[in-house]
Order: C-alpha cells, then sequence, then structure tokens
C-alpha cells in the first residue's frame, strides 16, 4: 500500500519583522507562499500570533509569544543576546552566518594589499600633495607565492582562501576541529570553500604557534568566546616571523591589543591592520592610533550597500526551509556564542 502524500498546511505563517528588511525582500519571502503573513514591530498583539521572528536586538520576552517557534538574528555575532530573555529560552535561534562573509572577505583582502604595496603611505603623500624623488620606501611586495595563515575557517576565512588561492598564495588554515573540513552554514553561488578543498596544510587547537610560524600573513576571523578571548597573545604575536603582517576582521578581543602595540613599536611585524577593537568605538587616545605601521579601519566590514538584503537571503532560505519541513540553517549554540 503506497504512503499517501503528506498535504501541505493551509494555515498562515505568522512572521514578526523587528528589523530592516528591504521591500525587495519582503516580497520575495511573500512571494514563497500565500501562507505568509508579515507583521511589523513588536506589541502584544502580533506576540501572541507570531510564529517567526526576524529580529535585529531580541528585545522581546519569547514567553510573550506562545506561537513562536523559532526566531533569526540579522546579525553573525550573538555576544549580545546572551543577557536577553531569548539565550535561556528553548526557542531555537538562527543568525545570518555567511551572510556578510563576501563583504568582511573583500575587506580583509583589501587590508592586505594595503599593508602589501603600503596605501596608507600613499595616502598621506596625496594629502601632502607631494610626489617623493626618493620613492623606495613605497616598494611593496606581491602576495603571489607568500604563505597566509587564516585563522578561523567558516565562511569568512573560506572566501578569503577562495580570493587567496585565486592570487596564487598558499592556503593553511586553522579551526577548533581541523578534522571537520566540510561547512554546512548559508553558501551563495560561487562562493567560499564549504568542501574545504582550498588549504594545503590544516591545524588545530595545539598547532597555532607553528602555524604562525610558517606565514607571511595572518588573517583572524574569529568569533569572540570564552576560548578566543585574548587567543592571540604575546607569545602568538611573537611566533609571527618579522616580515609578517596581521589581519583582523573578527572581534577585537580575540587579540591581546597591549601585546600588539608593543611588538608593532618594536618593529616585529612589518605591520598589521585592524577593523575590529577591545573597545568600540576605538578611543581618540588610543596608543594604537599613534603607530605608523597600523592600519586602522572603524568597524565597517559588513558595512557595504548590499548589507541588508544579503542578511535577509539567509532569512528567506530559513523561510523556504519551515514552508517544505526542512531543517533550518545557522543555528547557533548560546553556549559556544557561535
Amino acid at each position: 500500500m503506497q504512503n499517501e502524500p503528506q498535504q501541505q498546511s493551509t494555515e498562515p505563517l505568522v512572521v514578526l519583522i523587528d528589523a530592516f528588511l528591504p521591500d525587495a525582500m519582503a516580497e520575495k519571502i511573500c512571494s514563497l507562499s500565500p501562507r505568509i503573513e508579515l507583521a511589523h514591530g513588536i506589541s502584544k498583539a502580533a506576540m501572541e500570533r507570531a510564529q517567526v521572528i526576524y529580529s535585529d536586538k531580541f528585545d522581546f520576552d519569547p514567553g510573550e509569544a506562545p506561537l513562536l517557534r523559532w526566531a533569526q538574528l540579522n546579525r553573525v555575532a550573538i555576544d549580545q543576546l546572551l543577557d536577553k530573555p531569548i539565550a535561556s529560552s528553548r526557542i531555537p535561534v538562527a543568525n545570518v552566518r555567511g551572510a556578510y562573509a563576501i563583504s568582511v572577505a573583500e575587506l580583509a583582502m583589501t587590508m592586505v594589499l594595503a599593508l602589501m604595496r603600503h596605501l596608507k603611505s600613499a595616502i598621506e603623500l596625496q594629502l601632502q600633495c607631494h610626489w617623493p624623488a626618493d620613492n623606495s620606501f613605497l616598494k611593496g611586495e606581491n602576495c603571489y607565492g607568500k604563505r597566509l595563515g587564516i585563522i578561523g575557517y567558516g565562511t569568512i576565512g573560506r572566501h578569503v582562501a577562495r580570493i587567496a588561492e585565486a592570487m596564487g598564495m598558499h592556503v593553511l588554515a586553522y579551526k577548533n576541529h581541523p578534522e571537520k573540513r566540510q561547512d554546512s552554514s548559508f553558501c551563495f553561488p560561487n562562493f567560499g570553500d564549504p568542501g574545504g578543498r582550498i588549504p594545503q596544510e590544516w591545524f588545530g587547537p595545539d598547532q597555532l604557534e607553528s602555524m604562525l610560524r610558517q606565514v607571511d600573513m595572518a588573517i583572524l576571523t574569529l568569533p569572540l568566546t570564552h576560548y578566543t578571548k585574548g587567543l592571540i597573545d604575546r607569545r602568538m604575536l611573537e611566533a609571527l616571523p618579522s616580515h609578517a603582517y596581521l589581519v583582523n576582521v573578527g572581534r577585537g578581543g580575540v587579540i591581546d591589543e597591549p601585546a600588539l602595540i608593543a611588538c608593532l613599536e618594536k618593529g616585529r611585524l612589518a605591520g598589521a591592520a585592524l577593523d575590529v577593537f577591545a573597545i568600540e568605538p576605538l578611543p581618540a587616545d588610543s596608543p594604537l592610533r599613534d603607530l605608523p605601521n597600523l592600519l586602522i579601519i572603524p568597524h565597517l566590514g559588513s558595512y557595504t550597500k548590499d548589507q541588508s538584503a544579503l542578511a535577509a537571503e539567509v532569512f528567506l532560505e530559513n523561510i523556504s526551509r519551515d514552508l517544505s519541513n526542512q531543517p533550518l540553517i545557522n543555528l547557533v549554540n548560546m553556549k559556544e556564542c557561535y
């Protein structure tokens, strides 16, 4: 006897929007099914009907949403959720891991190129309206053939690897579980390295220092967790060769900033570029601002004109999965902080 096909529900799927959602993406979500009903803004009436919530702050009590089945954060980092009621609830929460990886990876490689081609000095010359007779101090380096260590081989790190491979670089990857080389996070077409095929060498938690000794540049893409806080300390920084460059597009607290300042002041590193800092905004009197071999970016990694639409693509994917009774992607682990 053949199994009867499962009947699709005809009940409304009430989706509460508590974050910026571009009109075009709202239309795409509604086009998935006539069941979709979008509600905007937190209110008692909306919470009582909401089955899915898309939010950027999670300033609500899930206990006030009796029908809530899952929620989606329109950010990647979840540390700001840990003191919110949602963190101690049983409601599954997804983030938009993978959505911003394009933008952040592109900025990371821009920072690498800026360091290796001395663009900070070139811009200073432009502002001074000066064309130096002796430009030997602007002599740059090529990325081709260099050894790049990617510390954190998630969606950002994997797209960094894809770009670096195209530039002819030798890619080394560090992750907590190097034996798990595939990634099931949200992935755009022609994006990243979901199969983990690009790195020529892999390193685990006890091998980070060894990896750093081998690279010409290191790019940090790590989230801030109990394990990663202060991970790049004085010992790790001193493991880097003196000709190496360091880039951080993950979280500022991963680096011991006083140790980094000491290394740069002593010439123990060729240079560094930071998009993230332990304290943001970076204080005006921070000693980081006085370092000529440091490039400072005011946390612009994911900040592009496409940011909101990219985030909504992940939400669109999860709504589609919900409608077809498929497992959600990008579910976060509050205990692991990512």
